[in-house]
């Protein structure tokens, strides 16, 4: 059956009694499993078991344990995350209409599987129950119910009856089948009456589809999903992924980073980019955000005066990035810091293509800029604020409190570096769940330890010319070989921040330049990275390996990385070809082997030639021989006449 005899009033001929649906039953039920479980599955887990981040699986391949951080603070935002995963990791109306969607494929699925439970295979041509009659009736049996049902179903007594015309042929054929001994025959062998036929496999279609009444509601939407819903769809998902680029970020964002970053921007310049970026431009703006912000707008301190003054949305955001980096949540309402969360969550991958930018164009100062930016916006203190801020319960009296004393500490390095008693006198804090809080900091932070090596692989000097390899590893003290380090404590962050490393090699002064970087985002105790440059000089190098935290302030490290290039002349290096290549060297090449077939008629052609030629030279050499010999043949018998005929005129003489 093809698809245009479907559609045709020549199928009112046809016969429609006789269809089956039971194909279509089987191939729509296989459908609708195929649907529904891995759907029905992915919905039940989001219910019964919170969803693990894509950041846990690639951050680390080892089954360690995670390391959390256990002050209060990250205990309740850890719980607030949880159940938000709970809460089927979206909105309720999202779930509910999944849940309603998924109620309607499971009846459709269900009743599918009743209407096919008691059909063992697909109907076939069956005489005697067309004619309603016992397999062993008589022939006036057969006769006498034909006639019966055809005086019931014949198209004269139902004009326009598809149905009818069609059930009388089917009557006539199963008459003739059981009566007709030829049909007989082919019936009993091959089911048919008419004999063999051939077999076609098709998927199935339901009998709705046949009719005639149905057939311009199917054609119509058929046509309108062919022609406007997969058309639109596709325009639709066309038009929002052609604006972002591969790293999430929105292209347009990438142009105007890409044109206003350059090698003096600082800090103080990184929140009006922020908040000028195309998706902080593209969140809504309500009419009550004037009166709303009017309270934050007269404590925030701007370190830098606005460049963009005449976008309203542009200027809200700033004021809600200093806002946070200066820890005015209280000031915000619940729309203010909703509006204020979304900017956080937008900044991670902005300040990534920040960072990028900066490394492309080997700007270090601008780089450090851009992840001190990161930071802040991390941990919400400011341009100016102090590192100890990060720590849970440090205030303005705290930070003084340590700043005096014998042992001043104003570093978070050089606090992490104390033992407990002296952090307790340090910030004279008397509250044993405070100081349980800040101990858990200190345990979840800690300190790293950095080593690296330059070399050149499979050399034991460096030459100039050479790709050299640095070696960084970093290892981090405060969790062991078995644990891998979780979220980093950030309060005041929306969502679950894992620690990332900046790893720069620079050299040059007073404006270094980056020779290479790495992106560190492992979380494992021991992390490593390769980075590899060209040696453009020989001599002694004197660089700097510089570590960058984005996650906190304050525990950077800088190595210093030293070495001495040869002169390609100063080195003389053996060239070691293994034996395994000398003879891989012996064998012919593809396209060698390809034309050695050709190659070797050719020489076969050229040799039965070359046989040919000294044969013919040997000939013709013969032929001036014996030229040569036949004339000096006849110059010698010429002679001979000469010689008779002057002694036979010498012997006339004498006879004279």
């Amino acid at each position: 059956m093809s698809f245009s005899d479907t559609f045709t009033k020549d199928k009112e001929q046809e016969s429609l009694l006789g269809y089956d649906d039971t194909a279509f039953r089987y191939f729509a039920t296989c459908i609708a499993f195929v649907v529904v479980l891995p759907w029905t599955y992915s919905v039940a887990r989001s219910l019964l078991c919170p969803t693990r981040k894509k950041r846990d699986i690639l951050l680390s391949t080892s089954k360690a344990s995670v390391r959390t951080c256990k002050s209060a603070d990250m205990v309740e935002k850890a719980s607030k995350t949880k159940g938000h995963s709970k809460r089927f990791d979206g909105n309720f109306n999202c779930w509910l209409l999944q849940v309603v969607i998924l109620a309607v494929i499971w009846s459709v699925l269900l009743f599918g599987l009743h209407s096919i439970s008691g059909q063992s295979e697909i109907k076939a041509f069956d005489p005697f129950e067309i004619l309603q009659i016992s397999h062993s009736a008589t022939k006036e049996d057969i006769k006498k119910a034909y006639r019966r049902l055809a005086k019931q179903h014949h198209p004269d007594n139902n004009p326009g009856d598809v149905i009818a015309a069609s059930r009388f042929r089917e009557l006539v054929r199963a008459e003739n089948a059981l009566l007709d001994d030829t049909a007989r025959r082919n019936y009993e062998k091959y089911g048919n009456p008419e004999g063999t036929q051939t077999s076609k496999v098709g998927i199935g279609l339901p009998r709705f589809l046949l009719d005639k009444d149905t057939q311009p509601v199917i054609l119509s939407i058929f046509f309108f999903f062919l022609l406007f819903v997969v058309p639109m769809t596709f325009i639709c998902y066309y038009q929002r992924t052609k604006s972002y680029a591969a790293n999430g970020v929105m292209i347009e964002t990438l142009q105007f980073l890409g044109f206003y970053i350059n090698e003096s921007t600082r800090v103080k310049n990184c929140p009006e980019l922020l908040a000028s970026s195309a998706e902080s431009r593209s969140m809504t703006q309500r009419p009550t955000d004037n009166n709303a912000m009017k309270p934050l707008g007269q404590q925030v301190v701007e370190h830098k005066p606005r460049q963009f003054q005449s976008h309203p949305i542009i200027m809200k955001n700033s004021f809600l990035i200093w806002g946070h980096m200066q820890r005015l949540h209280h000031l915000m309402t619940t729309e203010l810091r909703a509006d204020c969360d979304q900017l956080l969550r937008y900044s991670m991958k902005i300040t990534q293509a920040m960072i990028e930018i900066a490394c492309m164009r080997e700007w270090f100062f601008t780089a450090q800029a851009l992840i001190d930016f990161r930071r802040s916006l991390v941990q919400g203190i400011d341009v100016k604020g102090a590192q100890l801020l990060q720590v849970p319960h440090f205030t303005e009296e705290t930070l003084k409190a340590c700043g005096r004393g014998k042992n001043p500490c104003t570093t978070l390095s050089d606090f992490l570096a104390k033992d407990a008693d002296q952090r307790k006198g340090l910030t004279r804090i008397e509250d044993e769940e405070q100081l349980l809080d800040i101990e858990a900091f200190v345990a979840h932070v800690g300190d790293i330890e950095i080593k690296v090596k330059v070399e050149v692989e499979g050399e034991s000097e460096i030459v100039a010319g050479d790709i050299a390899t640095l070696i960084v590893q970093l290892q981090r003290k405060n969790i062991s070989d078995d644990e891998r380090l979780g979220p980093v404590h950030a309060p005041l962050f929306p969502d679950d921040k894992y620690e990332e490393w900046w790893v720069f090699l620079v050299e040059g002064a007073p404006s270094p330049r980056i020779i290479c970087h790495e992106r560190m985002r492992d979380t494992d105790r021991v992390i490593e990275a390769r980075m590899r440059w060209q040696i453009s000089r020989p001599g002694k190098h004197k660089m700097h390996l510089h570590a960058l935290c984005d996650s906190y302030a304050g525990i950077d490290k800088k190595v210093e990385v030293n070495f001495t290039a040869f002169h390609p002349d100063e080195v003389k290096r053996e060239i070691f070809v293994h034996k395994e290549d000398e003879d891989l060297d012996l064998q012919p090449t593809l396209f060698q082997q390809f034309m050695g077939d050709f190659g070797r008629e050719e020489e076969s052609e050229e040799e039965e030639e070359d046989t040919k030629k000294p044969a013919q030279k040997d000939l013709g050499s013969n032929r001036i021989v014996n030229a040569g010999s036949k004339a000096e043949t006849d110059e010698d018998s010429e002679k001979k006449g000469d010689g008779d005929d002057s002694s036979a005129s010498s012997s006339d003489s004498d006879s004279d």
